[in-house]
């Protein structure tokens, strides 16, 4: 079973946690590369059930790895559209509607 765990962080600490983030991704990849040589060379001894069993947790990894992709890049997205927020002027308060004139 997942779970989703929210955590705070100030608003500096998001790009390296976005780097600390996308590392973790590298290193799984390199994890799901190990299951997919595992199933390979158990198909290739003809332990045709081990590579169906390698495989079948690859896939699983993949969709735990496209979870956390898909988090990460919503993380950048959110974390640039605050970045250029950020960086646009402070909107002036607008005249008051002309009513007419007085006379």
């Amino acid at each position: 079973m997942r779970v989703t765990i929210t955590k705070t962080i100030d608003l500096g600490e998001v790009p390296s946690e976005i780097e600390k983030s996308l590392k973790a991704i590298s290193e799984r990849l390199a994890g799901l590369q190990n299951n997919l040589h595992a199933a390979a060379s158990d198909a290739k001894e003809g332990k045709y059930v081990n590579a169906a069993e390698e495989l079948e947790a690859l896939r699983t990894l993949l969709v735990l790895l496209d979870k956390n992709i898909e988090e990460q890049q919503s993380l950048c997205l959110s974390y640039e559209k605050i970045r250029i927020a950020k960086q646009m002027p402070d909107s002036q308060p607008s005249a008051p509607p002309n009513l007419g004139e007085m006379d």
